[in-house]
């Protein structure tokens, strides 16, 4: 075997073995908790990727909703009710309630700003043109 071919092998080897463990490493940092947080004066989030059975609530400065239990699916919904204070400083808080407050985190969240008009973006991202049959 000639020092070029050896070369070559050894390049797609490390290259395969590096694309393996990115593609691992995205695999498992997908597993995290989040939660998308929606609304201006009724606030809601969807959470998923929690542990089953933990409690998950919606809070902020000076506002706490209600409690909500992770199915077994790892997912659970969540409604503050109407608030008129600022609502950019929104959090979703989850904890383990056998383990109680040394449990307490923050899930990571995104925050999607809906007030009943698409913009025009989503419009054509909906559109029938884009469905999958």
């Amino acid at each position: 075997m000639s020092r070029s071919l050896r070369t070559r092998i050894t390049t797609a080897v490390v290259i395969g073995t590096l694309g393996t463990l990115l593609a691992a490493g995205a695999a498992t940092a997908n597993s995290e908790p989040k939660a998308v947080i929606q609304g201006r004066s009724t606030v809601t989030a969807h959470v998923t990727g929690e542990k089953a059975g933990a409690r998950c609530q919606i809070a902020g400065k000076d506002i706490a909703g209600p409690w909500g239990s992770v199915n077994t699916a790892g997912a659970v919904d969540l409604t503050l009710g109407s608030i008129r204070t600022d609502t950019k400083r929104i959090r979703v808080i989850c904890e383990d309630p056998l383990r109680g407050d040394s449990s307490l985190h923050t899930v990571r969240s995104d925050r999607v700003s809906y007030d009943g008009a698409l913009s025009p973006l989503r419009q054509i991202i909906n559109s029938t043109f884009f469905e999958l049959h």
